[in-house]
């Protein structure tokens, strides 16, 4: 990768994790107006007000070497690719409008949820920009070959967990089963409310997703497949067992603003690498 794609994806996983902790600490309204802080760009800073204001000058900074990314690759790109850079520049124009539309609304659940599914698409898009310069690259890959439908349906369930793991922690349901195995001293607790399903739900896909992993590792060594895969498979495995017991800390924890930013970086180095697996697996021999 070149320096701006670098740049642009270090600052981009840099704004995520950083509007994570914001979400953690309760700051997301210390700034009560938008686009401006206080009605000023240089407000007087609090650490609140230094956290929400600094995630959005961030946000600042990711758009514009974005958009020195995008021109880039909308040069680069070919006619049928052209639609990679168009759609992402669509989507974080969106994803603007929503991160004031999560100011005025006062921290409403489903769009700080939107909110956040949106930014992950959007990191999706840029990551395959920043690894892929050109139109030839592209050519080369072919994500939805039959070979590729268990990496498919990783990427889904994991995107679903990512996704709902936004609701949870939104509608604060991050601690509904604030004792772990165990939810609230059962395996399955008599009275499901709504933000214990929802609690419950997360915990379950996370176990499929290790077991998920478990079984597309095991089936690489045993169809002894190229270095490339493994060493994605084996980075994943890792990836995968250390986000399991990230989310045990997070509960024990009781939603420390630090674990859940960790908790969220492993993420997204989980997404990263099932999409490196999905470009390496579906390239035409």
């Amino acid at each position: 990768m070149g320096r701006i794609e670098k740049a642009t994806l270090f600052s981009l996983v840099l704004l995520l994790v950083w509007g994570n902790m914001v979400s953690g600490l309760g700051a997301g309204l210390a700034c009560p107006d938008w686009p401006l802080c206080f009605s000023s760009f240089f407000p007087e800073l609090s650490f609140p007000i230094f956290m929400e204001h600094g995630h959005r000058v961030l946000g600042l900074v990711v758009t514009i070497l974005f958009a020195f990314l995008a021109r880039d690759r909308f040069k680069s790109y070919g006619k049928g690719h052209k639609w990679i850079p168009v759609t992402c520049s669509i989507l974080l124009a969106i994803q603007i409008l929503a991160g004031g539309l999560v100011v005025m609304l006062q921290l409403e659940t489903n769009i700080t949820t939107f909110h956040f599914a949106n930014a992950m698409i959007i990191f999706i898009l840029v990551y395959t920009m920043c690894t892929n310069v050109s139109s030839k690259e592209l050519d080369l890959i072919n994500i939805f070959d039959k070979k590729n439908l268990p990496y498919l349906t990783l990427f889904f369930l994991v995107f679903f967990q990512l996704v709902l793991g936004a609701y949870v922690r939104h509608s604060n349901a991050g601690l509904a089963c604030p004792d772990i195995p165990k939810c609230l001293g059962y395996w399955i607790p008599p009275y499901l409310s709504k933000i214990v399903s929802i609690h419950l739900l997360h915990r379950a896909t996370g176990i499929i997703i290790l077991l998920f992993t478990l079984a597309l590792f095991f089936k690489g060594v045993y169809d002894n497949l190229g270095n490339s895969v493994m060493k994605n498979l084996r980075n994943l495995l890792c990836l995968v067992i250390f986000q399991v017991i990230l989310g045990v800390l997070v509960v024990l924890s009781k939603l420390a603003f630090s674990m859940t930013a960790i908790h969220l970086l492993i993420a997204l180095m989980i997404v990263s690498v099932i999409i490196n697996l999905l470009f390496v697996k579906s390239k035409v021999n």
